[in-house]
């Protein structure tokens, strides 16, 4: 007599075995070490020392999104941008490289084009202009900057090893200035509660 049991199992066919998602730490670490991250400086009523080493700056529009599920800077979408149909105050920033001594870094540097007193950029701009390798001390204070700069000896580190290579990579295409600031999709946008109240008592669908 056979066994039934063998029978089924013979016409079950081979075993399938579960496929498991295998993942090498390895060459996580790798992929997030050919794609380095850059941070935005954010200034405050502490003293940040920074160190320009170019003139070479990206222009991008922003908006504010007070948001609690945002709360920050976005870029802005364009011509179809939600932000702008629901009246969001667009700023334009100026997202320049500058060494950060104290980190032995790069930072990018979010300057307005305002030319008010007390403005960021022309103080930077006087330093540019000086030609010699300056570090800059920068306080802000709501929309006023305080700087003042002290000029490198010959033995202090200028961080010219990390800015020559941060040069070398951004001429290569590997940073893109723009993305210290995230970019959100208009329909995810549409989404947040008070942009979608917003768009409604603006006549958007």
């Amino acid at each position: 007599m056979k066994n039934k049991n063998s029978e089924s199992s013979k016409n079950a066919g081979p075993e399938v075995t579960k496929t498991e998602n295998k993942v090498n730490l390895l060459e996580i670490a790798d992929s997030e070490t050919a794609e380095p991250s850059l941070e935005v400086i954010r200034l405050g009523h502490d003293e940040v020392a920074l160190i320009p080493f170019t003139a070479e700056s990206v222009s991008v529009d922003v908006h504010f999104c007070p948001e609690p599920e945002i709360n920050s800077y976005v870029l802005c979408n364009g011509p179809d941008c939600v932000l702008c149909k629901i009246g969001r105050k667009q700023d334009q920033r100026l997202l320049l490289p500058v060494y950060q001594p104290t980190a032995g870094c790069v930072g990018i540097l979010p300057v307005s084009r305002s030319f008010r007193p007390f403005a960021l950029l022309p103080q930077i701009l006087n330093i540019l202009k000086n030609g010699k390798a300056m570090v800059m001390f920068v306080i802000r204070d709501g929309a006023k900057y305080s700087v003042s700069t002290a000029e490198l000896k010959d033995d202090e580190d200028a961080g010219e090893t990390v800015t020559k290579k941060f040069v070398e990579e951004y001429n290569s295409g590997l940073h893109n200035l723009a993305s210290v600031y995230p970019t959100i999709e208009n329909a995810q946008l549409a989404r947040i509660g008070e942009i979608r109240r917003m768009l409604t008592l603006k006549g958007f669908s």
